[in-house]
């Protein structure tokens, strides 16, 4: 039986670090995403590192009929899903009382509400093709609060309680349910931080984040790294 891994976000440079890692393992690898483009580099960057088949779908993940027919198209395929992980989602600086409301409304909904569609949609399978892993991508904002963050701090802290609260849901039928606690990240919004241009170098990088990821899902039967907190190894960072 074809085994599947899903990786939504795969479009962002984190997804598409964790894509690759499972593409190296000969893995069917299924790649959602909003940008045709990246999308189109990340299956061909699977292909190069020996994935048996790298899919791209285009799934803005904020439309549910759109994020119900993708996740019906993997189903429909019949193969062993093997994993599925939540690296998706956006971010937005502004004190909270002056964001911008529907900037708002993405941040929520497409790093909280859709990664909850998501597990809701692919946690039978996952349970009928254990033991297989769900992951999702967090971050430093789901342990601890920021200003001019609220929004994806509300998010980031709603996934990390998703995580754990799924974990309790489905430890015994063989699923693990986890988290990467990642600080900051020299990728995507995180390139912008001031930290990135002053300690680029001691940042995180995708590729850390995709060995977590590797670390989870390669953990033995009796053991579920719930979470993993990653954080750049100087404080400057």
């Amino acid at each position: 039986m074809t085994d599947l891994v899903v990786i939504a976000g795969a479009s962002s440079e984190i997804g598409r670090a964790i894509a690759v890692s499972f593409a190296g393992r000969g893995m069917h690898v299924r790649l959602w995403g909003r940008d045709v483009a990246r999308l189109d580099a990340a299956a061909s960057a699977c292909m190069d590192a020996g994935a048996a088949s790298a899919q791209p779908t285009v799934v803005d993940v904020r439309d549910g009929a759109a994020l119900h027919a993708a996740a019906d198209g993997v189903l429909k395929e019949g193969g062993r899903l093997t994993a599925v992980v939540w690296a998706a989602g956006v971010f937005q600086w502004g004190r909270f009382d002056t964001v911008d409301e529907s900037l708002m409304n993405d941040v929520l909904s497409t790093t909280f509400t859709a990664a909850a569609t998501t597990a809701r949609l692919f946690l039978p399978a996952l349970v009928a093709h254990a033991p297989s892993t769900f992951v999702f991508v967090g971050s430093g904002a789901g342990r601890q609060a920021y200003p001019d963050n609220a929004a994806y701090v509300a998010a980031k802290h709603g996934l990390r309680g998703l995580a754990e609260a799924l974990h309790l849901d489905v430890c015994d039928e063989g699923v693990t349910v986890s988290v990467i606690s990642a600080g900051l990240v020299n990728a995507g919004a995180g390139s912008l931080a001031p930290a990135a241009r002053t300690h680029a170098s001691a940042l995180l990088r995708p590729e850390d984040i995709a060995r977590a990821v590797e670390f989870v899902v390669d953990s033995p039967a009796n053991v579920c790294p719930t979470e993993i907190v990653l954080r750049p190894a100087t404080r400057h960072a």
